[in-house]
């Protein structure tokens, strides 16, 4: 059996731990890939009490973070999007209502949310209210009403 030694994950990583953890891998491993990808250190005394100072730390920080997400959760509940798309007589859209369209549409609200915290798995493509799911946090998740309306244009209005 080869050598081992115990190190200190500095980031997550699949199959062995997440940040902090200390764990046991075998020496080449630990030198060929995880210190050149700066995923973790050996475990000393020094680094021991580092990790324990900087987990601490994190502890406050995802606390602080969740609480962040929380306030802007109930504050997204409480709203809902509006989006005006043209559509035919038929009342079908041309085009549809990317994710895009909607963090836009929240810009504009003063709302800035990250792509990757709206969940849309495809586009929608009708009229009508919609729920689009949110993840704020890796514990505060939520719905986020879309409705989808009709854009009301200065054409129709001269046809009739």
């Amino acid at each position: 059996m080869g050598k081992t030694i115990e190190v200190i994950l500095l980031e997550d990583v699949a199959e062995l731990g997440r940040s902090g953890d200390a764990c046991r891998v075998r020496a080449g491993y630990a030198r060929n890939f995880l210190f050149p990808q700066k995923l973790a250190v050996v475990m000393t005394a020094g680094t021991k009490r580092l990790i324990e100072k900087k987990r601490a730390e994190a502890v406050v920080r995802l606390a602080q973070e969740k609480e962040a997400a929380q306030e802007l959760l109930r504050k997204l509940e409480a709203l809902t999007v509006t989006c005006a798309v043209k559509t035919n007589a038929d009342g079908r859209l041309f085009g549809s209502v990317s994710a895009a369209d909607v963090l836009a549409k929240l810009a504009a609200t003063g709302v800035e949310l990250a792509k990757k915290q709206l969940v849309m798995y495809e586009a929608l493509k009708a009229l009508g209210e919609h729920e689009v799911t949110l993840h704020l946090h890796p514990e505060v998740r939520g719905k986020l009403r879309v409705n989808v309306v009709a854009e009301k244009v200065a054409t129709d209005a001269a046809a009739e």
